[in-house]
């Protein structure tokens, strides 16, 4: 009987060695083919003419442009929690609106705690509060 216990519990724990880590949530909202077109940053639109975009050119990475410039840093998803990390950029001057945009999009990314996806509507936001607004591009 307690032969048959030890053997039971040692094919249980080998069995559950045997399972395989469980895979990471895919992010279905960042790759390689998949651009976010920012229209709102902290509530204000983005002008016509000035490009704000996010988009994953690998895994962990976010890179794009951030008005005048182009970015990209780092970036961790599990589900819908987000955290971006520091940024690095060219440094051009571009129009006194454009460089606006660009400043409040640095201040606000590396704010966002969660991201929530609706259809070609993506949002970032910090605690319940939307930061940055963004459709999918060719959507």
């Amino acid at each position: 009987m307690i032969r048959t216990a030890i053997l039971t519990l040692s094919l249980i724990g080998s069995l559950a060695a045997c399972k395989p880590d469980a895979a990471p949530e895919t992010v279905d909202w960042l790759g390689p083919d998949i651009i976010w077109q920012v229209q709102e940053i902290d509530g204000i639109a983005v002008p016509e003419g000035i490009e704000v975009t996010l988009s994953s050119p690998e895994p962990g990475l976010i890179a794009g442009s951030s008005g005048c410039n182009r970015y990209n840093g780092r970036i961790e998803v599990d589900g819908a929690i987000v955290k971006v990390g520091a940024l690095a950029g060219t440094r051009m001057a571009c129009a006194p609106e454009a460089m606006a945009v660009e400043q409040r999009f640095h201040s606000e990314i590396g704010r966002a705690d969660r991201v929530a996806r609706s259809g070609d509507a993506l949002e970032l936001s910090r605690q319940g509060v939307v930061i940055l607004r963004a459709t999918r591009q060719g959507a």
